[in-house]
């Protein structure tokens, strides 16, 4: 029986540590989002359409770039 509760200890050990893992991957990817909006929003409308981009897409494009599909609406 030792053995047994021993494993469910490790299990649920491991389990934290991926919920951990990916709080922060997570948190990471939120502030890479952030972060890419300001930096296309610092653009000015020329150098936007350049990139074929408008302002009313900024969010739409940031969050493809970071999670690599379209938002849902």
């Amino acid at each position: 029986m030792s053995y047994a509760s021993h494993a469910g200890r490790a299990t649920g050990t491991h389990s934290l540590a991926t919920a951990f893992g990916d709080m922060k991957n997570k948190v990471a990817r939120r502030r890479s989002y952030r972060q890419t909006i300001t930096a296309l929003s610092q653009l000015s409308d020329h150098e936007l359409a350049d990139l074929g981009l408008s302002r009313s897409t900024i969010p739409s494009h940031a969050w493809q770039a970071v999670y690599g599909t379209r938002r849902q609406a």
